[in-house]
């Protein structure tokens, strides 16, 4: 990308395959968010969120994170592949672990809001005896923020993915748990329907979001009134945390 990379390398210490994410920018604010990054991963341990194990920076060169290297293709190649819909059975059990990532997430002192999910940040591990189908790994905090609720601030970048992103991350509000669940119902939507919602701003002029059964007419009655919730435009509608999502 235009602000990083992420390399493949080996442990030569732990004998092991590792990921190394490099950052490009080098000014001082973009050089703090790489550390809070950094900070807020390594301070973490779920199945389903790769593990930060290192930092470090090179004078003149960049800085760097070194990660659990997580094998396997994410949710926008898989869904490419399946020619742009997958199959809500296949598709659901991940998306319950990813909520179970979040509700890990929301539930830290202080809560960490991801603010970045969509098809490309949800990586599927190759199939194994504790994972029949593969894990679903939420990967790529680099706009992670920390919510203070006391405040009602967050730390961190400010950036949009549009389609995935909630109205509050265009400045419309603050961006909380909430915005997470708003994500991950444009994920789903994308990848059972095959179409993107459309951007949060143009939905806060002319809501044109397409019902989900009218792009997917297969899908259950329920699983529609789940995705419109999460998809609302006011946080206050959506579901309050990632469980009440994955019941619904």
């Amino acid at each position: 990308g235009g602000f990083g990379a992420v390399y493949k390398a080996w442990d030569n210490t732990l004998n092991r395959p590792c990921a190394v994410k490099e950052s490009f920018e080098q000014d001082s604010v973009a050089g703090r968010q790489f550390l809070r990054e950094a900070q807020i991963l390594a301070n973490l341990s779920h199945p389903n969120l790769p593990r930060v194990t290192d930092y470090f920076a090179v004078p003149g060169a960049g800085q760097y994170l070194v990660m659990d290297f997580v094998e396997g293709q994410d949710l926008e190649q898989l869904l490419a592949q399946a020619g742009g819909r997958l199959p809500e059975a296949q598709a659901l059990p991940w998306i319950s672990q990813v909520c179970d990532a979040l509700s890990y997430l929301h539930r830290q002192t202080p809560a960490v809001i991801h603010r970045d999910i969509k098809p490309a940040n949800i990586k599927i591990t190759p199939p194994d005896q504790d994972y029949p189908h593969g894990r679903a790994m939420l990967v790529d905090f680099g706009v992670a923020k920390v919510f203070d609720p006391a405040l009602r601030t967050t730390l961190g970048a400010r950036a949009v993915t549009p389609g995935y992103s909630p109205i509050e991350q265009y400045g419309q509000g603050t961006t909380d748990s909430r915005s997470d669940i708003y994500a991950l119902g444009a994920t789903v939507y994308s990848l059972l329907t095959g179409e993107i919602p459309p951007e949060a701003p143009a939905r806060a002029v002319q809501d044109c979001l397409i019902p989900p059964s009218q792009a997917a007419p297969a899908l259950s009655p329920a699983l529609e009134s789940a995705l419109l919730q999460a998809l609302q435009m006011n946080p206050a509608a959506r579901f309050p945390d990632a469980a009440g999502f994955k019941v619904a």
